[in-house]
C-alpha cells in the first residue's frame, strides 16, 4: 500500500538550537504557506518538537482548524554531541558513508530509521494528505534511502521552507519529488 506524504523543512530559524525561534523572514515565509498547502489539500499535520518546525505550520493548522500532532522522533539530526567547527565536512562525510557518526552523533542510516517508524505512524493516520514539518537533515536522509540522487549537495541546496512529496510503499521510501 502506498502513501504521499508532504515533507516540509521549516522556515528560516534564528538557530540550531531546539527552542529556536523563526526570524521575522520565517515568519513571513510560514504564513506563505498557507496557500500552497490550501491547494494540496493538506488534512493532517504532523511536526517535530522543534520550535521552528512547529511555528512553521502553525500559522496553516490556524487557519484551517487542524491540530498538530508532535512526534517526538521527528527531531533535526543530531550531528555531535559538542558543537563541531567543521560540521559541514562532517555531514558531506555523512553521504558518503551512510553509517559515520561523529561522537555522540547519528548517522545518516540512524537518523533514517528513526524518521522513518514516524513516517509509517504517519502513513497509517488515515489522513488522505499529511504534512509532516521537520528538519533538513532528517528530510535528507529519508530521501537518500530511496538512492543518491539526494546527497550532500541537494541537502546543501536546500531552501527554508522547502517541500518535497513522498512516496512510501508498506513503509519504504519509493519515490519523492521537490515541489
Amino acid at each position: 500500500m502506498s502513501q504521499a506524504i508532504l515533507l516540509i523543512r521549516h522556515a528560516q530559524s534564528s538557530g540550531q538550537a531546539s527552542d529556536a525561534e523563526l526570524t521575522s523572514l520565517g515568519r513571513q515565509q510560514a504564513q506563505d504557506l498557507i496557500p500552497a498547502l490550501t491547494d494540496l489539500k493538506i488534512d493532517a499535520l504532523f511536526s517535530s518538537p522543534y520550535r521552528r518546525a512547529r511555528s512553521t505550520i502553525m500559522p496553516f493548522a490556524s487557519a484551517n482548524g487542524l491540530n498538530v500532532t508532535i512526534l517526538p522522533d521527528l527531531h533535526e539530526r543530531i550531528l555531535a554531541k559538542q558543537p563541531l567547527p567543521d560540521w559541514q565536512i562532517h555531514i558531506a562525510r555523512s553521504f558518503d558513508d551512510l553509517d559515520y557518526a561523529c561522537t555522540g552523533g547519528e548517522s545518516l542510516n540512524q537518523t533514517a530509521a528513526r524518521a522513518l517508524k514516524e513516517l509509517a505512524v504517519v502513513a497509517s493516520s488515515g489522513a488522505a494528505r499529511p504534512a509532516v514539518v521537520s528538519h533538513g537533515n532528517l528530510i535528507a536522509a529519508v530521501l537518500n534511502q530511496i538512492g543518491p540522487a539526494f546527497g550532500y549537495g541537494q541537502w546543501r541546496d536546500m531552501a527554508n521552507p522547502e517541500l518535497f512529496s513522498l512516496i512510501l510503499t508498506n513503509g519504504t521510501p519509493t519515490h519523492w519529488q521537490q515541489l
